[in-house]
């Protein structure tokens, strides 16, 4: 487990960063602090500040595997449960993670059991502009909250280029993974859509509420929030047409291919079975067969063979069988 801080002044200049040795420096009155807590509860943390009043049972909590996104108000800060895009590296897979914010005008505590990468992003912006565009920590909620929708809508795209990129690919598709990786890819768009939704209905919860306590968006910023968030659910609802729009397509030319492969066996069967009966006929070794003293009897046979080969191809050619 790693804790960062942030540490500004009331006029929202960064005045140090550093882990949790800078506790010993920061004063409510004269400061503004950011936490960022990766790893499981530091419940020993929170019982040596009691003055955010942080509830561990929050973090237990949302952690839950498939615990949606939520608002809560308390007396003296707003907590704030999102999803962000767990990894960069395997960002196709749409996989998300939690992430916990609480914030008033005085802090903002965030807390992720992996890497986040949103917090990483904004972290490093505000390590290079030394400042906060207001004295509020509510500032750094709407950034953390701007790079989680920039993350997903980078992904989002690139999503719509595999796809594109696996249209052309399912004619020569000679195995199963790119069904696979579809299935897949359906299967993610439904949770991520559903994320989405949640996110909507969270911040127009936020939108509807004209008395916010503690965590302070102007109608700007959440107007442009649910925007993007909506857009997300559109475009993943448009992604999850086309997967199954593509999974009917692999499977009708899979299928498309193995009536081909089927045609082609049943001819090769249908012509050779009439050689098969002659071979069986004079293989059978009864001692008055007259072709067989005939001088010229093989030939003919053979003449026969090739005229039924010939004679078989050329009717399949005529009626398009291959």
């Amino acid at each position: 487990m790693t804790i960062r801080i942030l540490l500004f002044d009331t006029q929202g200049l960064l005045l140090s960063s550093g882990d949790a040795d800078l506790m010993a420096q920061y004063d409510p009155e004269l400061h503004l602090i950011w936490i960022d807590i990766n790893g499981p509860n530091n419940r020993a943390f929170f019982q040596d500040n009691p003055q955010f009043g942080i509830d561990n049972l929050d973090f237990d909590d949302a952690h839950r595997e498939r615990h949606p996104p939520q608002i809560e108000f308390y007396s003296d800060h707003t907590y704030l449960l999102t999803h962000e895009l767990k990894a960069r590296e395997s960002y196709l897979l749409l996989d998300r993670s939690h992430l916990l914010i609480h914030v008033n005008q005085q802090f903002l505590i965030t807390q992720h059991l992996a890497s986040s990468m949103s917090v990483n992003s904004v972290i490093e912006r505000l390590n290079d502009k030394r400042s906060i565009e207001s004295q509020n920590m509510s500032s750094i909620c709407f950034l953390i909250m701007r790079q989680i929708v920039t993350d997903f809508l980078a992904v989002m795209l690139a999503l719509e280029e595999r796809l594109n990129d696996i249209e052309d690919e399912i004619f020569d598709a000679s195995s199963d993974d790119l069904l696979a990786e579809l299935l897949a890819y359906s299967s993610k768009l439904q949770k991520a859509k559903r994320s989405f939704t949640y996110h909507e209905e969270l911040l127009q919860q936020m939108l509807d509420n004209e008395a916010q306590k503690h965590i302070e968006f102007d109608y700007q910023q959440l107007s442009y929030l649910y925007n993007q968030f909506e857009r997300l659910s559109s475009r993943a609802s448009l992604y999850q047409g086309l997967v199954s729009n593509l999974i009917n397509g692999f499977i009708s030319v899979s299928a498309h291919k193995t009536n081909r492969v089927m045609m082609t066996l049943t001819l090769v069967t249908a012509i050779f079975l009439p050689l098969t009966v002659i071979a069986g006929i004079y293989g059978m070794n009864f001692q008055h067969m007259p072709e067989l003293t005939w001088q010229y009897g093989y030939y003919a046979i053979l003449i026969i063979m090739a005229a039924i080969v010939v004679s078989g191809l050329w009717i399949a050619k005529l009626k398009r069988w291959f």
